[in-house]
């Protein structure tokens, strides 16, 4: 029972903060602020206590209480009082149309698309309850560190500033540890079932995010097909080294992705500053979640960048929201980034490892990079599905369309995140043998929902699809 009010604070202060971001006069639906609820709690609530470690204030399980009886009573205030002054909402407005359309009777097919998600939610639960956290870097990395956090009640210990205490990625962000010890802290005690509870509703999330994004251009038929589509692509339901029930941070970082790039999207077509005040969370929560983030965050920046000037014909100097949003998020992370350079080193300095010498010295390693990839995201259909094949399709069928279509950000995303990983492929240490079969698809998670709704929007407006 304490586990479920431990999510049911997560999902109050996650919708709370993104209405007063949004504020009353936003055009976010319900199931957009529903979609985006679970993972702005969980950031949210991380990094106040990440600010109150930092400080040097216990993380003990009565001031974890404290903070997020503080952040939910603000957010409680500050969400009644602008409703007393004034009427119905433009979010209310869209909350009872949504209502309407659901009175709708579905059809058979959409009863089955339903069932469809509904059954691979229960079975990333069951396979969250079955089993403890097994896989090596979700112990290692994620849940020892939750740990440390959870029983030592601080981030100024040994276990963290001391090379030989710990050599688990020392230096990765911590909002999944974080978030585990809320959990821990809120029912009582570490108890892994309880944690791996927060993966799962991560997927439930990215899941609404992806039919939220769908039903506001399509129908609710074809939106709730490609839902069930994506729901049930095996990587995220049964794949144990990094799927949704595994306690990898990997699903936790498509979800920030994928919600930054959106708001940064809605942005371009609607000019709405809620937007930006949601893309400003989401920089910080994306940055925050796993090492990879801050490399996404400079991908969607420019991929935006790029969509704005080409695409919507937005002139240099109208971008400017553009470098203050992201900035904003980056600051908003001032303390971690202080915290983080007193932690030993002992991986990979991948900003001082990409230099012109080494990219010229690993050209060798190009072409096994180069088939590892097409290998899989062409011969694993049993993790991936139609996915790569159905890009390359859309791609080759009208590459013109493809790259100048107004939801082409979708795909630049993806793309650039490749070649930024390529990158890296050819100047880190590792042994690319060894590296790839336990991190390659993990790494295709971080924007495989972009790539998908990419496919869904391409598809439904190619003509391809026949509309009754």
């Amino acid at each position: 029972m304490r586990v479920l009010l431990a999510l049911a604070l997560v999902q109050a202060v996650g919708y709370l903060t993104l209405r007063a971001l949004a504020g009353q006069s936003s055009r976010l639906r319900s199931l957009e602020l529903w979609s985006l609820s679970f993972g702005a709690g969980c950031g949210i609530l991380s990094l106040g206590l990440f600010y109150l470690a930092y400080w040097g204030i216990a993380l003990s399980p009565t001031n974890t209480i404290v903070l997020a009886a503080s952040l939910l009573g603000g957010l409680v205030v500050l969400y009644l009082v602008p409703r007393t002054h004034r009427g119905r909402t433009s979010s209310d407005e869209s909350h009872a149309g949504e209502i309407l359309a659901l009175r709708h009777p579905l059809s058979a097919l959409e009863w089955t698309c339903l069932a469809v998600v509904g059954l691979c939610i229960v079975i990333v639960f069951a396979d969250a309850f079955s089993q403890p956290l097994l896989a090596f870097d979700a112990r290692a990395i994620w849940a020892f560190k939750a740990k440390v956090l959870y029983f030592e009640q601080g981030i100024y210990n040994e276990a963290f500033l001391e090379a030989d205490r710990l050599h688990a990625k020392t230096r990765y962000p911590q909002l999944v540890p974080l978030a585990e010890t809320f959990i821990a802290s809120i029912s009582g005690g570490f108890h892994e079932p309880a944690i791996k509870l927060l993966f799962p509703c991560f997927y439930v999330s990215l899941i609404l995010l992806v039919n939220s994004e769908l039903r506001r251009s399509f129908d609710r038929r074809y939106a709730l097909l490609c839902t069930s589509l994506f729901a049930s692509l095996p990587v995220f339901t049964i794949y144990a080294n990094g799927g949704a029930a595994s306690g990898y941070a990997d699903l936790p970082l498509a979800f920030y992705v994928t919600a930054l790039s959106t708001r940064w999207w809605r942005w371009l077509q609607e000019g709405s500053s809620a937007n930006l005040r949601l893309a400003l969370l989401f920089t910080s929560l994306t940055v925050f979640t796993k090492t990879e983030g801050l490399a996404l965050v400079f991908i969607v920046f420019l991929a935006a960048a790029l969509a704005a000037w080409l695409l919507y014909g937005r002139t240099v100097r109208s971008l400017w929201p553009l470098p203050v949003t992201t900035l904003g998020g980056l600051i908003c992370l001032a303390p971690w980034f202080l915290y983080q350079a007193q932690l030993p080193v002992v991986d990979e300095d991948f900003v001082k490892l990409l230099t012109v010498q080494n990219l010229i010295g690993g050209l060798a390693r190009l072409p096994y990079i180069l088939r590892s990839l097409l290998k899989e995201f062409f011969f694993k259909p049993h993790l991936w599905s139609l996915l790569g094949l159905s890009a390359t399709f859309l791609v080759l069928r009208s590459p013109g369309a493809a790259v100048r279509s107004r939801f082409s950000i979708l795909l630049w995303i993806p793309i650039l995140y490749v070649v930024v990983l390529c990158a890296i492929f050819m100047v880190i240490s590792w042994k690319l043998e060894e590296l790839f079969p336990v991190a390659l698809t993990r790494l295709g998670m971080h924007t495989a929902p972009l790539l998908f709704l990419w496919i869904s929007f391409e598809l439904e407006n190619s003509g391809l699809i026949l509309r009754d």
